[in-house]
């Protein structure tokens, strides 16, 4: 009776292991960033193999963001969606989300303090 407990005692121990393993590499492939909204433009994008024109946003940095290494009062300009850049006011604050799978931004909380 003791073989089937000491399995699932290992298979507990795997699934904690594959859970602590997902987080670790999900943590490094997303960012989340504050910043002021210091102008808003129009970028090329390279999209499968072709270059494709893309609202932009320049954001001056709040915060460290550990994961693509970019520091406090950096300027960094970002592709974002239409729909997004819309709602985006020069000189408001904002929150982006910053992945490395996707290739536009999305806005967290937009310049009234609401999601956008």
């Amino acid at each position: 009776m003791a073989d089937w407990k000491d399995l699932t005692v290992l298979l507990c121990m795997a699934l904690v292991v594959l859970g602590a393993v997902a987080l670790a590499v999900s943590a490094q492939s997303f960012s989340i960033v504050r910043g002021k909204v210091v102008e808003k433009g129009v970028g090329v994008l390279q999209h499968e193999g072709r270059p494709r024109l893309t609202n932009t946003v320049s954001v001056l940095i709040e915060n460290d963001d550990r994961v693509f290494d970019i520091r406090r009062g950096t300027v960094v300009q970002y592709p974002v969606a239409e729909r997004d850049s819309e709602a985006i006011v020069v000189g408001s604050e904002i929150e982006l989300l910053v992945s490395s799978h996707r290739a536009n931004v999305r806005i967290l909380d937009g310049p009234s303090g609401s999601p956008v």
